[in-house]
């Protein structure tokens, strides 16, 4: 039975024209965007914040074991979904300059309380004084309702961005689709979304470290700076069923760097890649050391 009705929805996406198909995809994401309009509102505090300024987004490549991060405690710094697992985490997020934390939406295979575990764990290992940017999308255990059914991050300051935008070959950028008090888009990395947010709080430079997507390069215990995370146990594997594992990392590259370039050919903002060893060659390649002095 499953199968039938597998077969029959793939024959749909085939008869369905992919401009019509991701209309009604966004405009099902709107519907159900509406109940966090008033929440997602309140990003307008953030707009132009740091206007001007710049900030280093922290990603987990295994190029940033080759840097000493300490430095950017004197930084606005954007460590993103597992970073606080660095051990180097609470010094660079402590002092008097704003730090911020962001994660994107959460999505299956995990199940809620593999989630639930990985957000535990994280509040445990996060400063009070740090900014948490979380994202929400179309499903239906999301961030806020884990974080609310389980009493997570009560004591901390909290702001939600809406992913519900399809971004593929036939998008035409609008820069109102990258505006977080809006519904905005549905990205295929962390690095996207804290872009978009960098940008919407202004900073005239971006730098990235950490982004290195390597992994079609790499062996899976040198994808990232840590070896496990709480909430990536067997994901590859439950993710892929039958696709090939090159197949599904050479099309997930391929919609990230749409994304990148599409950010990169509409914004005023400088936006430089720090990562060694790193495939990301859309942005200017800068080295850390000369940036940080």
């Amino acid at each position: 039975m499953n199968n039938m009705a597998s077969k029959l929805k793939n024959s749909l996406r085939q008869l369905t024209p992919p401009i019509i198909a991701n209309k009604t995809k966004d405009l099902i994401n709107y519907i159900n965007f509406l109940k966090y309009k008033d929440i997602v509102k309140n990003n307008a505090e953030l707009k132009d914040k740091h206007k001007g300024r710049r900030c280093f987004l922290l990603g987990s490549g295994p190029s940033i074991k080759d840097e000493n991060l300490k430095p950017l405690k004197n930084e606005i710094v954007f460590a993103l979904n597992n970073f606080y697992v660095h051990d180097d985490f609470s010094e660079i997020m402590s002092g008097n300059i704003e730090k911020y934390y962001l994660t994107a939406p959460i999505h299956p295979p995990q199940t809620e309380t593999e989630w639930k575990d990985w957000f535990s764990d994280m509040e445990q290992h996060m400063p009070k004084n740090v900014n948490l940017i979380f994202g929400i999308s179309n499903q239906n255990n999301n961030i806020k309702s884990i974080l609310s059914h389980h009493n997570l991050f009560v004591n901390f300051k909290k702001y939600w961005y809406y992913a519900g935008i399809n971004i593929n070959d036939y998008y035409n950028y609008k820069p109102r689709d990258i505006d977080i008090t809006r519904m905005t888009w549905i990205a295929d990395t962390i690095s996207i979304y804290s872009i978009i947010v960098a940008i919407y709080m202004g900073f005239s430079e971006i730098y990235l470290l950490g982004m290195d997507h390597n992994y079609i390069c790499n062996n899976k215990s040198n994808y990232r700076f840590y070896k496990d995370g709480i909430h990536q146990n067997d994901e590859d594997e439950r993710m892929l069923k039958d696709t090939s594992l090159t197949k599904h990392l050479s099309f997930s590259i391929y919609k990230i760097f749409h994304q990148y370039e599409l950010l990169s050919n509409n914004s005023d903002t400088e936006i430089y890649n720090t990562s060694r060893n790193s495939l990301l060659d859309i942005f200017e390649y800068v080295t850390f050391k000369d940036i940080i002095k």
